[in-house]
């Protein structure tokens, strides 16, 4: 009668073996979008304004405060300070417009924020592995934009547009780094100004919004962070776990 110990002990092994091996080799979650997010705080400085006719909009001299990292694989939801960070931007030249209610304008244009970041949080930016005043953080060009406009004069602008950002802020929050950080980014910017559409206008007062860009696919790899295992460790540990179950089944021979 032959032994059935080695047999008993043997299926279960391979079984878990072969689970271990299909999830190891599994491909990692779906994760959602990784956001960096500017923020404004109201009230800022600088103007909102459009010339009238065949004119885009503008942007000058804007505030802007803080940023922080959203559903990115390091540093997840820190805010760090920027520090004499300003934004601008000129869209494409008026598109159209709904009387009374808002204009829209056409893409191209550009849009630039320039500024430090205190990366160590520390209260400055003038240390070595902080980005010093000055930096463009952000660069691109517009999709569209579109300021809709409400009663007493309170108007919002929002825009669509693609860009790509500075290396050491990217390698913060562990974002792609170089021309594969170009990705689609937007803002919403609440200010008071008079006049209605079609008719021409400049902010009295800009107040709070955000600047955000939202990184597509693949969002890890840039910085300090995170990452997802290659396939060749995978393939690695694959192997390891067929060649524990080779010595499992000549033991069960001999």
């Amino acid at each position: 009668m032959k032994s059935t110990t080695g047999r008993k002990w043997f299926f279960p092994l391979t079984t878990s073996l072969a689970t271990i091996l299909a999830l190891s080799l599994s491909p990692p979650p779906l994760q959602a979008d990784a956001i960096l997010d500017f923020n404004l705080t109201s009230p800022t400085t600088g103007t909102i304004s459009y010339a009238g006719g065949a004119n885009p909009l503008v942007g000058s001299n804007i505030s802007v405060d803080s940023v922080v990292g959203l559903g990115t694989s390091a540093n997840d939801g820190v805010t760090r300070n920027l520090f004499n960070a300003i934004l601008t931007f000129t869209t494409g030249n008026l598109s159209g417009f709904v009387a009374n209610k808002s204009w829209d304008f056409s893409g191209g244009g550009s849009i630039t924020l320039v500024g430090g970041v205190d990366l160590n949080g520390d209260g400055d930016a003038t240390d070595p592995g902080d980005i010093p005043t000055g930096t463009a953080l952000l660069t691109g060009s517009f999709d569209s934009a579109t300021v809709m406009a409400s009663s007493n004069g309170f108007r919002v602008a929002v825009a669509a547009f693609t860009d790509t950002k500075n290396d050491a802020l990217l390698a913060f929050y562990n974002l792609p780094l170089g021309q594969q950080s170009s990705n689609l980014g937007n803002f919403n910017i609440s200010l008071f100004a008079a006049a209605s559409p079609p008719h021409s206008f400049r902010s009295r007062t800009v107040l709070s919004g955000d600047v955000t860009n939202t990184c597509i696919g693949d969002c890890t790899g840039g910085g300090p962070g995170g990452s997802v295992p290659e396939p060749a460790s995978l393939t690695l540990v694959g192997w390891g776990f067929i060649t524990m179950a080779g010595i499992a089944r000549r033991k069960r021979k001999k």
